[in-house]
């Protein structure tokens, strides 16, 4: 007889099985703070290296086309042991590229550009045996925010 008390727990729970069906395909990485600009990242499982697709979401003070096509030539991702090297060196890191739109298997955040890492980069088979991926980013970016993104293939 109470439809908004039948309906509101119907959705919680729809909420919930959601959220957990998130949880299962996309794992949220977390990065190490800013150390000489340079952020860290372990992967908590290695065959995601194989199995997943890593998308790195990106929001600053800017306008979100300067995202997508300027913060690709300005950032430099590769395997913690060598990142110093790569930048030293002016070396290309693990390439990314924009995506239109974000992955349907990660939280949607108006303003944020996503990017997904290039598997077939030169450095990609290095990452297998690496402690986990360093991220450096040169440019000004103001209110820069970052989430590292695992998403499970199928």
């Amino acid at each position: 007889d109470d439809l908004q008390q039948t309906f509101k727990q119907v959705m919680n729970e729809l909420r919930e099985l959601l959220s957990s069906v998130l949880e299962q395909n996309a794992i949220l990485i977390p990065l190490t703070a800013p150390k000489y600009g340079i952020r860290g990242a372990k992967i908590p499982d290695p065959n995601l290296f194989r199995d997943a697709v890593f998308v790195l979401a990106v929001n600053a003070q800017v306008a979100i086309e300067q995202l997508r096509s300027g913060f690709p030539s300005q950032v430099k991702i590769g395997p913690v042991e060598q990142i110093n090297l790569l930048i030293r060196n002016a070396l290309p890191g693990i390439t990314i590229h924009a995506l239109p739109v974000a992955p349907r298997q990660i939280p949607y955040h108006a303003g944020f550009a996503y990017l997904e890492l290039n598997k077939q980069s030169e450095l990609w088979k290095q990452m297998q045996q690496s402690g986990g991926f360093a991220i450096h980013i040169a440019g000004e970016f103001p209110g820069l925010e970052l989430e590292f993104w695992a998403i499970k293939n199928g």
